[in-house]
C-alpha cells in the first residue's frame, strides 16, 4: 500500500504540474528504494515484497519504454537491449521467483549455487543485464539527447544493487 501510494502521489503530482518527466523520473526509482529496505531490513511478508518489488519494477520499465519508443528507432541500440533483456529473462528463470526477489536473504531459503548459464561465466548476470538493457538505450541518440540522466541513474543505481548484495544482508 505504501508502494502504491507514493507511485499515485507521483503520477498526481506530475499531472497537476503537467510534468510528466517529473513522473517519469521519479517513478522510474521507486523499487531500488523498496529493494534496499527490504536487504536492508527484511520485509514482514515476503509475497508481499515479490508483488511490490515486480509490479514498481514493471511500472519503471514501462515509463522508460514510454519516452524510449518516442525517438526514432536505433538498431545498435535495440539489439543491445535486447541482449541486456534475455541475459536478465535467462538469470531470472534459472534462479526461479523467489531467489531472483532475494529468497535466500529475507524468506530464508536454504543457499545454493547455481551453475547454469548465464551464472557459469558471471556471478551477477541480472545486474549485468539490466547495466546492458539501460546502457543500451544510451546508443540511440535522439533518445540519449533528450533523457540521458534517466538511463545513466539506472546504471548507477544497479551498481549500488550489486555493492549491496556483494555486502550482504542486514
Amino acid at each position: 500500500l505504501a508502494c502504491w501510494t507514493i507511485v499515485a502521489a507521483v503520477l498526481a503530482g506530475a499531472a497537476m504540474g503537467r510534468a510528466p518527466a517529473v513522473a517519469i523520473y521519479l517513478v522510474s526509482f521507486v523499487y531500488y528504494g523498496l529493494y534496499w529496505q527490504a536487504f536492508a531490513w527484511g520485509t514482514p511478508s515476503f509475497d508481499a515484497f515479490k508483488r511490490d518489488a515486480l509490479l514498481l519494477k514493471a511500472l519503471s520499465v514501462v515509463a522508460l519504454a514510454f519516452v524510449y519508443l518516442q525517438a526514432p528507432p536505433d538498431l545498435p541500440s535495440l539489439a543491445v537491449i535486447a541482449l541486456g533483456i534475455l541475459l536478465n529473462a535467462r538469470a531470472a528463470a534459472v534462479l526461479g521467483i523467489d531467489r531472483t526477489y532475494y529468497g535466500h536473504e529475507l524468506a530464508g531459503f536454504p543457499e545454493r549455487r547455481i551453475t547454469a548459464f548465464p551464472y557459469s561465466l558471471m556471478s551477477h548476470p541480472m545486474i549485468v543485464g539490466n547495466v546492458m538493457a539501460f546502457g543500451g538505450t544510451l546508443l540511440n541518440p535522439a533518445f540519449r539527447a533528450a533523457w540521458w540522466p534517466l538511463p545513466t541513474l539506472h546504471v548507477v543505481l544497479n551498481l549500488g544493487l550489486l555493492a549491496m548484495e556483494r555486502a550482504g544482508p542486514g
